[in-house]
């Protein structure tokens, strides 16, 4: 698969671009944690949510895939940008310090989500490691139907300022009855161009019509570039249970500006939430972004 320039050159122009954003006064050299965000492109982190504040992110994922066609068609197509997107909005509140809560929704199949978060152990002093626990509700057509309840923990360890690694072992219930009610419908069709109103590639429903559930292990890093600027990547293999199509990865670089986070993403499926997660990607590359902002 030809991966083309421009997005790439994208990627880095994010990066070394001056913020629109303010900078925040009383770091001018960057974060020195290097737990930016509660999220790296799609999976959690360990970043806490300080009592009583609010966080929210918008993401988005264009539809047609950058592996199809030549430059010239990609450039036709204003590189995805002239095509449907699958788009998300998130907002979590700081019950104490310690435990947030949160809903998540997106137009993947109008998945909607409600989950919540407790940070048990945080890294710092004799601790090498942070914990916490997490569990989630999600569903298809606003949480009318097609429910994929899930439960698991996030494991973060970071190195000074330059290296911050996440593992986050997750079991979700009810993928393969959500994945026949999105459609299932191969997202290769209509060269990847077509918006992506339904779910991912549609496995023979023999071959896992003993699994209703879906155990992966999502891992990721985040290393910092320069004082403001990081790049990220993640990917979630899945190690029982229902798995059509392939393992979903994705990168971003981001740009960190006080207040705000600012991502430019590659991801091989349009999901956002565990249970999108837990049903697999494809073999095809979608450029998108995340927005993110604490209060």
């Amino acid at each position: 698969m030809r991966i083309p320039f421009l997005p790439l050159i994208l990627l880095i122009s994010v990066g070394l671009t001056r913020p629109a954003f303010a900078q925040d006064p009383g770091s001018p050299g960057g974060p020195a944690d290097l737990q930016i965000e509660l999220n790296l492109v799609n999976l959690p982190t360990t970043r806490s949510l300080a009592r009583h504040k609010g966080y929210a992110r918008f993401t988005h994922r264009f539809a047609r895939d950058l592996g199809i066609g030549d430059f010239s068609d990609l450039a036709a197509d204003l590189f995805s940008l002239d095509n449907g997107s699958v788009i998300g909005f998130e907002y979590r509140f700081g019950i104490t310090s310690a435990l947030q809560a949160g809903v998540h929704r997106n137009t993947l199949g109008k998945t909607l989500q409600v989950f919540g978060r407790w940070d048990v152990l945080r890294q710092g002093g004799a601790l090498p490691i942070g914990v916490s626990a997490l569990a989630s509700i999600e569903g298809l057509d606003n949480l009318q139907e097609g429910h994929q309840p899930a439960a698991g923990a996030v494991f973060s360890f970071t190195r000074g300022r330059a290296i911050s690694l996440y593992a986050t072992p997750m079991f979700v219930d009810g993928t393969r009855e959500a994945e026949l009610l999105s459609g299932g419908t191969d997202e290769h069709d209509h060269d990847h161009i077509a918006a992506a109103d339904t779910g991912v590639i549609r496995q023979d429903e023999g071959d896992h019509a003993h699994h209703d559930g879906t155990f992966f292990v999502g891992l990721g890093t985040r290393l910092r570039l320069l004082p403001t600027v990081f790049v990220v990547g993640e990917i979630s293999p899945r190690l029982a249970g229902h798995d059509p199509g392939e393992a979903g990865w994705g990168v971003s670089i981001e740009k960190w500006t006080g207040g705000h986070t600012l991502a430019l993403t590659l991801t091989n499926f349009h999901g956002t939430t565990p249970g999108q997660i837990a049903r697999g990607g494809t073999d095809a590359l979608y450029l998108g972004f995340n927005i993110t902002r604490r209060f």
